[in-house]
């Protein structure tokens, strides 16, 4: 008799911890893919004041739409960011955060996989002011949002401080915290801020056109030993030359070095004026990358404020989007100049004699 009631005291118990580790402790549940679908598009709504969450640090103010598009097997896809300000409409390419949170929600990690109740959505502040991220296969101008596929974040579920809780139709889930922390800030910090991002590959054509110039150099890069590449310029314009090494890598470096200053949202930016629609560009700078990517700057009248020189740009991915303007700073784009100016007055490169060892 003692012996059935101490096994009937142990199974009880062990159902009392499996529960227990279960409903409170998701840190200790094996991780499993709650789904594993291919998004093309995201959407970030931020939580409303009512919401009883941590909004401290606060999130971006504005909601977002992430795309991505594909472009064939051998080609990276682009990712697009695409923000509304006093009834503008912003579109940019989107940088890490934005890529990064396509691999998070298209593999959708969870320690914890339960029926929503009432009293949990009270609980972990799940509601309709919650911050929120909707998915879609679609990314075309227009996505019908499917509210089944909407995610409410709420509050960090017990010790574990790298879950969340999620609500996602009538079930809770535990995935990472991050997913939904990169967004306590600023919008523009889903932009990509380098107009030529080179994140594979190589650029294999640089051409420059304007201010009465036409300038343009090809690249055979191959890799060495190292599996780095290393760059072969030839001028293609005027007569056709091999290039001085770091004549051709300085027109590169100076390329690759542009950088976004302010987006005409940004807090903190001069009262840029807005660029009238008729006005044509100053010059032109066209880049094409060896995994298929090509990008086209249009750099138009260097405007002036009180404190500096100001050029407005255009950023354009042919055939596939055009971004809102952004400004640089004038200094940058006469960097850009003089770059091109040296390999337009370059002399032909005349490769030393490598002695056989």
């Amino acid at each position: 008799m003692k012996q059935k009631l101490t096994l009937v005291i142990i199974a009880f118990l062990g159902l009392f911890l499996l529960f227990y580790l279960m409903e409170d402790h998701p840190e200790n549940i094996s991780e499993t893919n709650y789904w594993k679908e291919d998004w093309n598009a995201i959407r970030y709504n931020p939580p409303k004041p009512e919401w009883c969450g941590n909004l401290v640090p606060s999130f971006a103010d504005s909601s977002m739409v992430f795309r991505k598009l594909s472009r064939g097997w051998n080609a990276p896809a682009l990712f697009t960011v695409t923000s509304e300000k006093n009834g503008n409409v912003l579109v940019y390419e989107g940088n890490y955060n934005v890529k990064n949170s396509f691999s998070e929600i298209s593999v959708l990690k969870t320690k914890l996989i339960e029926s929503a109740t009432d009293e949990i959505k009270k609980t972990y502040c799940l509601n309709e002011f919650s911050p929120s991220l909707t998915v879609s296969k679609e990314n075309g101008k227009e996505i019908q949002f499917d509210s089944e596929k909407q995610l409410l974040f709420g509050k960090k579920i017990g010790a574990d401080d790298g879950r969340v809780a999620v609500a996602i139709q009538n079930e809770i889930i535990a995935p990472y915290q991050y997913i939904i922390e990169k967004f306590r800030t600023p919008v523009t910090n889903f932009r990509e801020k380098a107009y030529i991002s080179v994140s594979e590959g190589f650029i294999e054509e640089l051409k420059f056109s304007g201010q009465g110039n036409l300038v343009q150099v090809e690249n055979r890069a191959k890799k060495n030993q190292y599996n780095v590449y290393v760059n072969n310029w030839s001028r293609t314009t005027g007569e056709r030359i091999v290039l001085p090494p770091d004549v051709g890598n300085q027109w590169e470096n100076v390329a690759k070095g542009l950088k976004v200053e302010f987006y005409p949202d940004e807090a903190g930016a001069p009262q840029f004026p807005s660029l009238p629609e008729n006005v044509n560009p100053e010059a032109i700078l066209e880049v094409n990358i060896s995994n298929g990517t090509k990008i086209k700057l249009s750099f138009f009248p260097v405007w002036e404020s009180p404190e500096s020189k100001w050029r407005p740009v255009v950023r354009q991915f042919p055939s596939h989007f055009d971004e809102s303007i952004t400004w640089m700073k004038e200094e940058s784009f006469q960097n850009l100049v003089n770059a091109v100016m040296k390999v337009k007055s370059a002399s032909r490169y005349e490769r030393p004699n490598q002695k056989i060892q």
